[in-house]
């Protein structure tokens, strides 16, 4: 399998590799995430304690696979791939869900959150995290499957 996440743009020796195929259900993300950031702490203990936005971007890429591609059915695979360098962590998800409106992932923004607690919006907030934390994405439906991938600079975290 030719996996996008096993090409970052910044090259680095690989440190880490993650790989397992896991069914679209909350149980099982959250699973997925405690064990690929147990990974990521144990081999880059120096630098755990910035690891929280690449935990908030899987945890969000995956959640949007169950919740939008797969409509909340609990059915369904997630392969998800994550390859570490010194450099970049990049993350590719594949999933035969319905495919991204527009063949792309949504261009949003920060949602007016100065307004009372009780009128934030419930949703908006993932695909801001994702673009925001990242330093670059890519997705492509190819025929039947959706193939999306992350990278997240390991050096530093990228601001809000």
């Amino acid at each position: 399998m030719n996996n996008l996440a096993q090409s970052p743009l910044v090259y680095g020796a690989p440190r880490l590799h993650y790989e397992d195929t896991i069914n679209a259900d909350p149980l099982s993300i959250r699973d997925a995430v405690v064990e690929i950031m147990g990974r990521l702490r144990q081999e880059f203990p120096a630098q755990s304690e910035g690891f929280i936005g690449t935990e908030i971007v899987l945890a969000e890429v995956l959640n949007n696979i169950a919740e939008h591609g797969y409509e909340n059915s609990n059915l369904g695979d997630i392969l998800i791939s994550v390859l570490c360098t010194d450099d970049m962590i990049s993350i590719e998800s594949r999933d035969h869900g319905i495919p991204m409106p527009g063949l792309a992932p949504p261009e949003t923004e920060l949602e007016d959150t100065t307004v009372e607690i009780d009128d934030l919006p419930e949703g908006g907030f993932g695909w801001f995290f994702i673009r925001s934390l990242s330093s670059h994405m890519e997705y492509r439906r190819a025929p039947t499957q959706n193939i999306f991938c992350v990278q997240i600079p390991t050096n530093q975290e990228p601001a809000l």
